[in-house]
């Protein structure tokens, strides 16, 4: 039996889906797509997983997905013998079968502008066979206008309907992040555009089945701008932690005593924590997608830009911690080892997206180091794809032994828990410690008797206060 959306009270649609009568197709089963799917499985909707890579989709079906999220395989596996959920290639048969239809895709950004390609696809292939009085919901964040301009002309012409007359239509940007997303996805509010009243009532009542907190904006211009807003915000922001990092370490202070006296009890200042470099697809494309926008108007946002330069600088500052610290060794780069820990760009994911051990690894291996990478959750294979051949070490213990230096660019937790004194028995002498990431106490790095650099956090600051 086929529903006509349009026709359907927010009361009607909800049990509907929860129901697992409405069934929901979400093109695209990545980072944002495949976790998404599985939690609306879970609550009982029939979800029609759709990605056009086969092995992806073989993977997934026998329960064994492509990607690394916490709870994401038992779920997977509970929701495809439940038979609430499968995947598929065939984006035809699944739109044809489904009431509502979410596009995930990617969208990324290139030299020439935004890669809208993707999009395209995916709005064609709906088009060609999606039925009267369904729901399109794009997630895939683009450039403001994109869906009214865009993706509204463009279904309408391949499809021969109207919007808001045949089909809904509404831009519902996704805002979970990796290795946090199951947690997240009932959680976070759900900011919901429809280009008509009808559109945004029906989208709000799809996300309601994850969560209450909805916020319904007058257009989806006004959606996709917020998303951008949300990451264009937060690039800015670390940017300025960087800076203050780098400021900090050229005058002797340590920046995460610093911030964490700014932040406490003090709430006008939320200071972020800098790093080794800003990682993921959304930060780093974000505020180009916005400034591509805006310089077609013959505005540059200069502030924008150069806090996208202070970020991108970052791993290039860690290289030459490094180098520093070589220095203070009196050792060679060339032919010394060097264990990198961490190839994810962030912690406890194996999302490699735009990390900043790809430059910081190949920088290393330029001056002839010989890196080891150890990450619990990336494959060798995934590692090699972005930096070539390269040694990778199944144990932390392995990685680091005989090693003249640690360079830490992953929180992950089992770094977190490592034993400095248990560390210092396996490295070579001299050795360094470089933290991007802050796991470290510097001051125990230096009372082992080893070198340490970490981003604003100069050793020479720990050294003349606490008489190590």
């Amino acid at each position: 039996m086929s529903y006509n959306l349009l026709e359907m009270t927010p009361e009607e649609i909800k049990t509907g889906i929860v129901d697992g009568k409405i069934t929901i197709a979400i093109l695209g089963q990545g980072y944002i797509g495949l976790p998404l799917s599985c939690y609306l499985a879970r609550k009982g909707a029939r979800v029609i997983g759709v990605d056009i890579d086969p092995t992806v989709v073989e993977k997934i079906n026998a329960g064994s997905p492509h990607i690394y999220e916490p709870d994401l395989k038992e779920t997977l596996q509970v929701v495809l013998q439940k038979g609430n959920y499968h995947a598929t290639a065939d984006v035809s048969e699944a739109v044809k079968q489904s009431e509502v239809i979410m596009i995930t895709v990617g969208t990324p950004v290139e030299k020439t502008g935004i890669n809208f390609s993707y999009v395209e696809r995916a709005c064609k292939d709906v088009a060609g066979s999606m039925k009267q009085g369904c729901m399109i919901l794009l997630r895939s964040t683009v450039a403001p206008l994109s869906t009214e301009k865009i993706v509204r002309e463009m279904l309408e012409r391949e499809s021969g309907m109207v919007a808001g007359k045949d089909f809904g239509l509404a831009f519902c940007p996704e805002r979970t992040v990796e290795g946090n997303a199951f947690k997240e996805l009932p959680r976070l509010p759900r900011v919901i555009g429809g280009i008509d009243k009808k559109s945004t009532d029906i989208a709000a009542a799809i996300f309601e089945v994850l969560t209450t907190k909805i916020v319904k904006v007058s257009s989806p211009r006004v959606a996709e701008m917020a998303k951008i807003f949300d990451n264009v915000y937060r690039d800015t922001n670390i940017a300025l932690a960087n800076e203050l990092a780098v400021i900090c370490e050229k005058l002797g202070i340590d920046v995460i005593e610093t911030i964490k006296a700014c932040n406490t009890g003090y709430d006008r200042t939320n200071m972020l924590i800098p790093g080794a470099g800003v990682g993921g697809s959304c930060l780093n494309k974000d505020p180009y997608i916005l400034s591509y926008s805006v310089l077609e108007k013959g505005f540059e946002p200069s502030l924008i830009l150069s806090a996208r330069e202070r970020n991108i600088s970052m791993p290039r500052h860690i290289v030459d911690l490094v180098k520093t610290a070589f220095d203070e060794m009196k050792k060679e780069l060339n032919g010394s080892k060097i264990t990198v820990l961490g190839f994810a760009f962030k912690s406890n994911t194996d999302d490699t997206r735009e990390t900043v051990a790809v430059p910081i690894i190949s920088a290393l291996k330029e001056q002839g180091a010989n890196v080891v990478v150890f990450d619990p959750y990336v494959s060798q294979e995934k590692i090699e794809s972005q930096v070539g051949k390269i040694n990778k070490a199944n144990a932390i213990i392995e990685a680091i032994t005989n090693s003249n230096c640690i360079v830490v660019l992953a929180d992950h937790h089992e770094f977190r828990q490592l034993n400095l004194p248990e560390i210092k028995k396996h490295l070579a002498t001299p050795a360094a410690i470089i933290d991007g990431r802050h796991i470290f106490d510097p001051k125990e790095v230096i009372k082992e008797g080893l070198i340490f650099k970490g981003v604003g956090r100069p050793a020479s600051f720990f050294k003349e206060l606490f008489e190590l």
